[in-house]
């Protein structure tokens, strides 16, 4: 497969690209065709280089060139969740590590949302992409989520704050904005 087989024209709005022939499956498995994408290194870059468009079409953006993909869901996944206390003891976080990505990232407990079949999500990367949690993850991070008999509201505490997990029939429509 040679570049140009799925790099699209910059200049054409990512709607009007054809597909590229790459997906993204509901578990955040990558696939050229029907082959499964296995080399990490390709996959980082991929993921690095994600763009969500305002029409809600993932494209790669690399060196110019744009190729669009078909995605199931969302292309990341969380796979693990672990509460860190900080070196100075001060305060604690949340450190959700991203399938395929070698970089853990701090969870902002602001942006937890449970979807269909209580699927949790949160926004990543400065709220311009959703994760979705996978299984295992959502196992570790269900071990701190609290519920408010009074309210009837489940929650998660951090530091002395409640954040409220909202739940919504389906995922919200995240269009890059983290809303």
């Amino acid at each position: 497969m040679s570049s140009r087989d799925f790099l699209a024209d910059s200049n054409k709005p990512a709607e009007q690209m054809l597909s590229s022939g790459i997906s993204v499956d509901r578990e955040g498995d990558w696939f050229y065709q029907e082959d499964k994408i296995i080399r990490e290194d390709i996959l980082e870059l991929f993921l690095s280089n994600l763009r969500l468009t305002s029409g809600g079409t993932f494209i790669i953006d690399w060196r110019g060139q744009r190729c669009a993909l078909e995605v199931t869901d969302t292309p990341f996944i969380v796979s693990r969740v672990d509460r860190i206390t900080s070196e100075q003891a001060t305060h604690e976080e949340i450190q959700i590590r991203l399938k395929h990505l070698p970089h853990p990232e701090i969870l902002d407990p602001s942006t937890l949302r449970v979807g269909e079949d209580n699927v949790p999500y949160c926004s990543i990367r400065n709220g311009q992409f959703r994760a979705r949690f996978s299984r295992p993850a959502y196992y570790q991070l269900a071990a701190w989520i609290e519920y408010d008999p009074d309210t009837g509201a489940f929650y998660l505490e951090l530091n002395g704050h409640r954040f409220p997990i909202t739940v919504a029939d389906q995922p919200p429509d995240w269009d890059g904005s983290g809303q």
